[in-house]
Order: C-alpha cells, then sequence, then structure tokens
C-alpha cells in the first residue's frame, strides 16, 4: 500500500509538469499518462485498505474494478493512441496497426472484467487481481504487443526509452510474480512515466507551428 501513495503522490508533480508543456490537443493523451498513473496507483491504495478493513467492501470493490478496467481494456488501446497523436505524419503509418490491435485486445479484455466479478486476494507485498481470461497467454502477449511496440517504433528516443523500460518491467513480472502481474507492472509503469515528463519538456524546442502540425525538425 505504502508503494501505490508513494508513487502516486510522487507523480502529481510529474504530471504538472507534463500537462504545463501541453502545446496542441495532440500532445494531450501522451501528456495525460503520468497524470492517470498517479490515480490509478490512488485508487490501488484503496483497493489495499479494503483489504485491511479501512474502507467498506462496497468502496474496494469499486476501487478494484476502476483498477483493472484501466490496467486491462484501457491502457492497450490509450497508450498506442497517444504515440500515434505524438509522431510526424509520415512515421504514423508504422505505429497505426497497434492502435487497431490495441481496439481488439481492448474490446476482448472489456468484455471479460464486465462478464465476471473481480476479485482481489492479498499476497505478500502485492495484490492479485482475479479476471476470467480465455487463452490468458496468448492475451498476454498481444497487450505487451499493443502498449509497448508503438513506443519502441517511435521516432523519438525519450518514447523508446519508455518502451523499452516497460517492456523490461512487464518481462521481470512476467517471470517473477506473474499472479500480480497488473499491480506490480502499473507500479513500475507509473514509476516510469517520468519519462513522459522528459518528453515533453524537450518538446518545448519545437517551433509551434511544426508540433500543430506533427513534423518534427529533430528527434526527441
Amino acid at each position: 500500500m505504502s508503494a501505490d501513495l508513494t508513487a502516486g503522490v510522487a507523480l502529481l508533480p510529474v504530471a504538472a509538469v507534463c500537462l504545463h508543456e501541453v502545446r496542441t490537443a495532440r500532445e494531450l493523451p501522451f501528456a495525460s499518462l503520468p497524470l492517470l498513473f498517479a490515480l490509478h496507483q490512488l485508487t490501488e491504495a484503496l483497493v489495499w485498505h479494503g483489504a485491511s478493513d479501512y474502507v467498506s467492501a462496497g468502496v474496494q470493490q469499486a476501487a478494484a474494478l476502476i483498477y483493472v478496467l484501466f490496467a486491462l481494456p484501457f491502457l492497450p488501446l490509450f497508450v498506442p493512441l497517444a504515440v500515434l497523436l505524438l509522431e510526424p505524419q509520415g512515421r504514423r503509418a508504422r505505429v497505426a496497426p497497434f492502435v487497431g490491435l490495441g481496439a481488439v485486445v481492448a474490446a476482448y479484455l472489456l468484455w471479460a472484467v464486465l462478464d465476471g466479478p473481480v476479485r482481489v486476494r492479498e499476497e505478500p507485498h502485492a495484490l492479485v487481481y482475479d479476471v476470467d481470461l480465455a487463452y490468458g497467454p496468448m492475451w498476454a502477449v498481444l497487450y505487451v504487443v499493443a502498449v509497448i511496440g508503438p513506443s519502441v517504433l517511435s521516432g523519438y528516443p525519450s518514447i523508446v526509452a519508455f518502451g523499452l523500460l516497460n517492456l523490461v518491467g512487464l518481462s521481470v513480472v512476467a517471470l517473477v510474480y506473474v499472479q500480480a502481474f497488473a499491480s506490480l507492472w502499473c507500479v513500475y509503469a507509473a514509476l516510469t512515466s517520468v519519462l513522459v515528463a522528459v518528453h515533453m519538456v524537450r518538446r518545448r524546442r519545437l517551433p509551434d507551428l511544426h508540433r500543430l502540425e506533427g513534423r518534427a525538425l529533430a528527434p526527441t
């Protein structure tokens, strides 16, 4: 629980920096990632409180549902779309297929989450969210490809670094503690979203006209 609170609170000033750097609507989805991750971690703190009987079972269940909806169906669609909107027009074609893949993954995971109850249990150092998934390993691979692929193929080194660091986190969690995948990876992703601030600050070197039209003068 302390890790979620710490990550959530620590990301709030990072989120403020990112949003301050937004100059066009196309930058807003990517720039909002630290804020979304901060709120996500604070939501899981409520789930922890429920596990410790500090909040009601109803509040815990609602917080768990919100947490899982963000972690599973939301991210595989939102992240590739956010990266696509940042890319210059000539580079969007290589990111666009991941938006389509993310939409398919998001649709199935949304159905899976809403079709059955989300069960939460406490394990050492993590919460486990049980969602019934048919062909779970296949969807896990597609999830990783949809979320990480666009960042790794981005023309901006800071976004590539964001993608590669998250790929490392996903791989480690999948190998070491797969049951707590959603919980542990989202903490890791929240921390790596500091690189979103790096990218947004460096984008200020681009003239507003080029930021508006998506024609980057040089990778950042």
